[in-house]
């Protein structure tokens, strides 16, 4: 008799029939519009798959474990998805600080951790032979954008960054970043119970050229940007990829027009990119009318994911779905428009960073 066919010898989270993966990540909370694109464009993909048969007969369930955006939540959310759940593989989690409790157990139970929807730095600090990313990092979109600022005649920043520990880390590293450029940075400090009206005072009277928004909390960032521009401010605004959520623009209106940041996906506007016209394919197909950065990213995770799967052969082991997405690469794999490389030495497969501007209530890539 088979492995896959004798529960005594199958793989955790392996059945005849289904592969079961699981999530913890915000489907409520300030992130949760951030979030839930990634979610409701992976789901779309699994489903695809799963209407075909999934893979190699099997079809992929995914246990969705809500933390809203809690990082403990998220830890026992992760404890209970490894013992108890029994998971093959953990796929899709969103919010930093998810990530920061959750790694340290997975990484003890050798559980996969797969194309998480976050640029959190504890996933490419070091590398780990149990997480792949599909993205790039928040620290290489934040350089990327203090590499342009010179493009922009930017001469003076002062970054906005959150009161906690990851904002602490970011503002950490764009510091030392600015070193080696010819602006100056300033640095004003907020967390959700800050008096705006004094951040706003602050800023105005450093008289930058560019405030860079350095959290991902879409009621600060809506705050700032509201404030700073009542008082008067005429400069720009910079952000990575995470500034631009649904909350945030749905609170600024026209407002955010003129915001400029950065993106690790795609445009999914842009559909002469073929992965793209795949992606807005499906998501038209599943009713979804709305198209997004974070629906493009999840849509890729699942995608790259079930190549993996694919490749790993009917006999799936955690061991085998590694070897397997190691094996993926821009020669070898249809990207479609998104290259993406892994190997046995580097599990992050793409460190695409590009631009956009946000114009009304939609961005599109500069």
């Amino acid at each position: 008799m088979t492995a896959y066919a004798s529960p005594a010898r199958a793989e955790t989270g392996i059945y005849p029939d289904r592969i079961l993966l699981g999530q913890s990540t915000s489907v409520t909370g300030p992130m949760a519009s951030f979030a839930s694109p990634c979610l409701v464009g992976a789901r779309a993909y699994f489903s695809e798959v799963n209407a075909r048969g999934g893979v190699h007969g099997r079809k992929i369930e995914l246990l969705t474990r809500d933390d809203g955006y809690d990082g403990e939540v998220a830890r026992e959310n992760t404890e209970r998805l490894i013992h108890s759940d029994k998971v093959f593989a953990m796929f899709g989690y969103a919010g930093w600080p998810g990530v920061e409790t959750s790694l340290p157990l997975v990484t003890r139970a050798r559980v996969p951790f797969l194309f998480p929807c976050t640029g959190a730095t504890s996933l490419y600090e070091h590398f780990n032979r149990y997480v792949f990313t599909a993205r790039a990092g928040y620290v290489r979109e934040y350089r990327y954008l203090l590499k342009l600022f010179r493009r922009f005649g930017v001469n003076s920043v002062v970054a906005v960054y959150q009161n906690n520990i990851f904002g602490k880390r970011l503002m950490a590293e764009m510091q030392r970043q600015a070193d080696a450029h010819t602006f100056s940075l300033s640095a004003a400090e907020v967390d959700i119970n800050s008096d705006f009206s004094v951040v706003v005072r602050r800023i105005m009277a450093l008289r930058p050229d560019a405030v860079l928004l350095v959290n991902g909390d879409p009621s600060i960032n809506a705050s700032v940007v509201r404030g700073v521009q009542a008082a008067g401010y005429r400069g720009r605004f910079f952000g990575a990829s995470v500034v631009v959520q649904r909350a945030v623009l749905d609170s600024l209106g026209q407002i955010s027009r003129g915001v400029i940041t950065t993106q690790i996906v795609p445009s999914p506007w842009h559909a002469s990119i073929p992965l793209v016209a795949d992606y807005r394919k499906l998501m038209e197909a599943n009713g979804v009318t709305e198209f997004s950065f974070g629906g493009m990213e999840g849509f890729i995770g699942a995608r790259v994911f079930v190549e993996g799967l694919r490749r790993a052969g009917r006999n799936l082991t955690r061991e085998k779905l590694i070897d397997a997405l190691e094996s993926i690469n821009e020669s070898n794999f249809a990207h479609r428009g998104f290259p993406l490389t892994f190997s046995a030495t580097n599990h992050h497969g793409s460190d695409f960073v590009d631009t956009s501007v946000i114009s009304g209530d939609a961005a599109f890539v500069n």
